[in-house]
């Protein structure tokens, strides 16, 4: 039996909706993430050069000569917050404005500015006015997280600082990238269930080959799947596929042949040996009875030389007669087997088969111990002349096979639906290898018979039928002293084509 690696079929369907999916959701997030990064830089670029440009008008507003009150109320607006401080340190403009970066040289302090509006708040405590001077640093308000700072040094000397919110902007970065997850997920649904009905669609072809492979299992073996496209890969595989089918029928077809013809020459030799078995009947018998007379005749004149050696020459003509007839017999039962044996079945004794074969073994054998063992009784509806057939092709193989002071048990045996007969001798016995070979036709086993005192090699395939016949089995076992064949037989047998 040939062997062969298993080969691994996971579902097509499956990994290619997961493996398109799954390349599609990486192709969206490095999209997702690239429009991004993309439109976040576009932005901050656009602000940037909205708050350069800026730096470049305050730039001409100074070279003008427009005082910085103006100046700060000229570039801030829109979005942006501006301070100018002078050459002298002093500011003007928003005051809220976030404190320098770290790592620049903060500007020196300055009194709040002229132009910037005083923030509402409590009143002033009763008191003397404060006296004239600069006032005290405020603290700078904590850095805006959503603004950007750009300072520019003006033409005169000074400083403009400039702050633009990109609250606005951040919020819009926010929407996008949520109207972009969003639309990845929807993408990929819809493209999950778009590639399942297109992975569908995509599958009839395969899905036809498996059902013209489950057609011509069934039976149906001139379908084929005939692509109409052979150059492409499932094309290649239909093609592969019919011409595999081809291969396979025209060897079926040509089997089939060869069980015909041997079928019909088993018929004609079965027929053959069937007539010629029936036409070597009458001169067998001939020779048979015409060897009697002569041993007979002989037998009257003992005195005489001639005669001895005529009777002599007779009892070997005879033996051979006697062995010819049981061969002819032989093949006549089994052309009878074959063509389906009649049973001619009525309720007997089992043991008494038994005890009556024992005794014609221990008659033919003297040399021999033949017991007999087990039930007292058991009674059968069976066969009895066939029965008696199988006991006595058995007990004869064991006599033949087992020397002179050894011995043949017989034992039969009863369970609730079986009956058993074990035959066993003490002779050379069967090797392992050979104990279903013995019982096919014309099979001997060289070490264990020869051909002057074995049989045709038809008595065990014979005895085997007959027991298979009555719904029972014949079969040689393991044994430590020789041989041993266990017959088996139901307690109630139905006769094989009925009874006559």
């Amino acid at each position: 039996m040939s062997e062969s690696t298993p080969t691994p079929t996971p579902s097509l369907r499956l990994r290619v909706v997961v493996a398109a999916v799954g390349l599609l959701a990486v192709l969206l997030v490095v999209l997702g993430v690239a429009i991004d990064q993309l439109v976040g830089l576009q932005a901050r670029r656009d602000l940037h050069d909205r708050l350069m440009a800026t730096a470049t008008r305050a730039d001409a507003l100074v070279t003008s000569g427009e005082p910085p009150s103006q100046l700060v109320a000229e570039v801030q607006g829109g979005g942006i917050r501006a301070q100018v401080i002078d050459p002298d340190g002093i500011s003007y403009g928003d005051a809220t404005l976030p404190p320098t970066p770290p790592g620049e040289v903060p500007p020196p302090p300055s009194r709040p500015p002229r132009d910037a509006p005083r923030p509402a708040g409590p009143p002033d405590p009763p008191g003397p006015p404060p006296e004239d001077g600069p006032a005290p640093p405020r603290p700078p308000p904590p850095p805006e997280p959503t603004s950007t700072r750009v300072e520019h040094r003006l033409p005169d000397g000074g400083r403009l600082v400039l702050v633009a919110d990109t609250t606005a902007t951040t919020a819009l970065l926010g929407q996008l990238r949520t109207i972009l997850v969003v639309s990845a997920v929807a993408v990929l649904l819809i493209a999950t269930v778009g590639l399942i009905v297109l992975v569908q669609v995509a599958m009839r072809p395969l899905r036809r080959l498996a059902g013209v492979a489950e057609s011509i299992t069934s039976g149906n073996r001139g379908r084929r799947v005939c692509a109409d496209r052979p150059g492409t890969e499932l094309g290649r595989a239909a093609t592969a596929f019919d011409m595999m089918l081809d291969a396979l029928e025209h060897s079926e077809r040509r089997s089939q042949r060869a069980a015909d013809d041997a079928e019909r020459a088993e018929a004609a030799t079965r027929s053959f040996l069937a007539d010629a078995a029936h036409e070597l009947r009458t001169p067998i018998a001939g020779i048979h009875a015409g060897a009697e007379q002569i041993v007979s005749a002989a037998s009257q004149r003992f005195d005489d030389p001639t005669e001895r050696a005529q009777r002599h020459r007779a009892e070997l003509v005879l033996a051979d007669a006697r062995r010819a007839g049981r061969l002819v017999a032989d093949m006549l039962d089994l052309s009878r087997i074959d063509a389906g044996l009649q049973l001619d079945t009525l309720a007997c004794d089992l043991v008494v088969l038994a005890e009556s074969e024992r005794e014609r073994t221990a008659m033919l054998a003297p040399s021999l111990v033949v017991t007999r063992t087990g039930v007292t009784a058991l009674t059968l509806t069976v066969d009895p002349v066939r029965i008696g057939q199988i006991l006595s092709n058995l007990a004869d193989n064991s006599r033949r096979h087992t020397r002179a002071g050894g011995s043949i048990n017989i034992d039969v045996q009863r369970s609730d639906t079986t009956a058993t007969l074990v035959v066993t001798d003490t002779g050379v016995g069967v090797p392992a290898a050979q104990r279903e070979r013995i019982f096919e036709r014309l099979v001997r086993l060289d070490d264990a018979r020869s051909r002057d005192h074995g049989g045709a090699g038809l008595g065990l395939p014979i005895a085997r039928a007959l027991a298979r016949a009555h719904s029972g089995d014949l079969v040689c076992t393991e044994s430590a002293t020789g041989a041993r064949f266990v017959l088996t037989l139901p307690v109630t047998v139905r006769s094989a084509g009925g009874s006559r």
